[in-house]
Parts: structure tokens; sequence; C-alpha cells
């Protein structure tokens, strides 16, 4: 039977999109930040259809209400990438395209969001299969790398000469990251498909993945990940009402940071603790501490990195040399928003968390894809609050991938409902 217009270009979309799955974990291994192009091309498939446009932003524009979450929701975001571009105004560095840095993924992972959710059923089963597998396959490689001293990349150039080649050990450790937001929705996808004993075999596989390249904060995520998940399926409602505040109430009480006594720690646990871990709580009291100077509207975007030039340095226990009050960033998101965003920057964060609770509540989703998306945003955030950075695309991008995941899950139990 010849095929339709419409059903050869699907047929088209459908095999790019598994092209790319193909790709994805040879992209977390060799390449972490390929994940945010990864997406990009992705997205094609939703941003060559009319449908699209009119169905996703149609909707938008017909909704424009400030009582409705999913005008609102979209506006705060807008607003942030638009304080974002503002602020190299009067940022040191005068980054004004640093707001394509989270509006690049928010729209594009809208977009792949969208196509998850508007797939026949027979193509819905083979793309979540493709999801599940590769994040499967991701984890598997990392797993490989970190136990043999990242033997794959080793081949490949350019040489890392740094000691015990450290770079190359942090870059494992980063593609880890890229997948960990994805670990759950793939879980789950697994478990609706094939099983329960295939969704905990791939939540083992990433934590085995996670363990063997030797990031507290990945194996933090995945743990902090599946306890809210463990949660969303036994309460979806109260847990995502009660994460959602959690994390509106994480970000207006950051700055008490401030508070933080670093000498008395570093007095008490000085011996205990890495050194990395110690240097994390002199770089939080130091930027909790200067953001009331920045008030209302903060220092500007990437103002940290202009900062870290000037910063005094500091004794860590445990660190070979001095280290400087600052990084290249605060590893800190709330933290981050607050110093170089203000006001403005934390007010429209968190009336965008408030409307995506709000939407989500309104959704009347299963337990499964509540943990889905619960899950992953709590493993997002996990490794945002110790090592991210606003500026850094790929984090976005993967939790951009994660959403298309929980959208692959809301599809699969559509259809086995249907």
């Amino acid at each position: 039977m010849r095929l339709t217009l419409r059903q050869q270009r699907d047929r088209a979309s459908l095999y790019l999109l598994f092209c790319l799955f193909v790709l994805l974990p040879l992209t977390a291994v060799f390449g972490h930040r390929g994940v945010a192009p990864w997406l990009l091309l992705a997205s094609i498939p939703a941003f060559l259809r009319g449908d699209f446009w009119q169905s996703a932003y149609g909707a938008l524009f017909d909704r424009m209400n400030l009582r409705e979450p999913y005008f609102v929701g979209f506006a705060a975001i807008m607003f942030f990438c638009f304080w974002i571009f503002l602020s190299g105004f009067w940022s040191p560095k005068h980054q004004y395209t640093l707001a394509l840095y989270i509006l690049a993924p928010v729209l594009v992972g809208g977009s792949v969001v969208w196509f998850s959710l508007n797939l026949t059923r027979a193509w819905i089963y083979r793309l979540s299969i493709a999801f599940a597998a590769s994040v499967a396959a991701g984890m598997a490689v990392l797993l490989f790398e970190g136990l043999t001293g990242g033997i794959l990349r080793a081949v490949l150039p350019p040489h890392d000469p740094s000691p015990d080649r450290a770079k190359d050990i942090f870059a494992l450790a980063s593609g880890v990251s890229a997948l960990v937001p994805s670990l759950i929705p793939a879980a789950i996808i697994a478990s609706m498909l094939v099983g329960r004993a295939a969704g905990l075999g791939l939540l083992a596989l990433g934590a085995a993945a996670a363990a063997s390249n030797n990031i507290m904060a990945n194996i933090v995520a995945i743990l902090a990940g599946l306890a809210v998940a463990y949660a969303a399926v036994k309460a979806p409602n109260r847990t995502l009402t009660a994460t959602g505040w959690a994390i509106i109430a994480g970000l207006m009480l950051a700055p008490l940071a401030a508070f933080i006594p670093v000498e008395a720690a570093y007095q008490r646990i000085g011996d205990a603790a890495p050194s990395s871990w110690l240097h994390r709580l002199s770089i939080w009291q130091s930027v909790a501490s200067r953001i009331p100077e920045g008030l209302p509207f903060g220092f500007g975007a990437d103002f940290t990195r202009i900062w870290e030039r000037t910063a005094p340095m500091i004794d860590v226990p445990g660190a070979p040399v001095p280290m400087s009050v600052i990084a290249n960033h605060p590893h800190n998101l709330f933290l981050q928003t607050w110093l170089e965003l203000g006001l403005p920057g934390v007010a429209s964060f968190a009336l965008f968390i408030y409307c995506g609770m709000r939407l989500l509540r309104r959704a009347n989703l299963s337990p499964n894809v509540v943990a889905a998306i619960i899950g992953a945003v709590v493993a997002f955030l996990a490794t945002m609050m110790v090592d991210g950075s606003l500026w850094q695309v790929w984090r976005f991008a993967s939790i951009a991938l994660a959403a298309m995941g929980a959208g692959l899950g809301y599809s699969i139990g559509r259809a086995l409902k249907g």
C-alpha cells in the first residue's frame, strides 16, 4: 500500500529520532555538551509540522488570561529570559546572548514533548523503547568507562595531560549528569512495557554508572529522584504539591547561606570531608553574603566569572594550594539566580515553578507519569544545587530530554488504556 505524504513524513521523523537515540549514548560518553545540539536535531520533526505551531502556540495565545497557568507560566519564563538579556547591559561581561541558553532548551524542549504526545499508537511503543534503550546503553557505556578508567575516551584525541586524566574522568561524570534526569522516566517506561524487573534493572544500572564515575552529586541526585518518585506513586497530588512548594521555598531561602559557619565547619570536619565539599561551603557563603549588595536587580549575567578574578584566596582543608572564595560560577542554581538576576529573576523563576505545579495538578496525570516528572525534576535540581550553572545549556537540555521521556510515558499509559 502506497503511503500518503503525511505517513511518509511521520516515518522519516521517527527514523531521524531512532538515529539520534543511537547517537545519544556516544554523546554522553564522548561529549556531554553535545546533548544540546542533539536536542535541537530532535526538535526538527515537530518544528516542521504545521499542527505543532497551531496546537502549541495557538493554544497558548488562546489562553491569554492571567488566571490561566499555561499562559502565565510561559510569560514568566519568557520574562526570565528577557531579564537575562537586559542584565547584560550592567553585567561586567555584557553577556546579552546568555538568554538563549535558557530560551532555546525551553522552546526546543517544548517541541519534543509535544511530539511525544502526538504519536500514533504503533510509533509510541517503538519510540518509547528507543528512549529507554538509549538511556540504558548510555549508562552501560558510562559504567564501563568508570570501571576501566575511561579506556574508550583514552583512544580518542585530544590527549588529556592532567594527572590521572582528571579532565576525562570529570567529563564522564558530566555525561552521567546529562542522563540522570532521564533515568527515572526511562525506568518507568521500561516498567510499563517490559515489567518491573526491567525498570529496577535500569535504575540499578544508572546508580552503578554514577558510583563508578565517583561524583557524589550524581548519586545524591538519583537517590533524591527515586525518593520523590516513590512518594509520587503512592500519593501523586500530595507529592507534586509538596515538591513544588519545597522548590519555591528553597529558592526564596537561598540567601540564608550567608550564615553558613564556614570556619567552624573547617575545624570540625576538615579531615573527614573532601576538599571540594568544603570549598562549596565557602563559595555558597561568599555568594550569599554578596547578594544584598546587588539588589534589587542583581549584578548581571555571568558576573561571577569576573568576580573570580579579584576574589580573595582561602586555605581549604585538604586542598594542596589556596583556593578562591568563588569559582567561575556559584555551583548553586538558586544562589546564582539571586546574585546575577536579582529580585526580578527570582520572582519570575518562582512564578514559573508555581504555574508548572498548578498545570500538572490540573492535568490529573497517572501516578507513573507524576513520578517520572517529579523524579526527573528533583534529580536535575539536586545536581544544580551543588554543581550546575545557569549558563550550562547542556544541563537544561538534559531536563528537556527527560521531559520527552515523561511525555512518552504519558502516551504509553493513554495507549494501554485505549
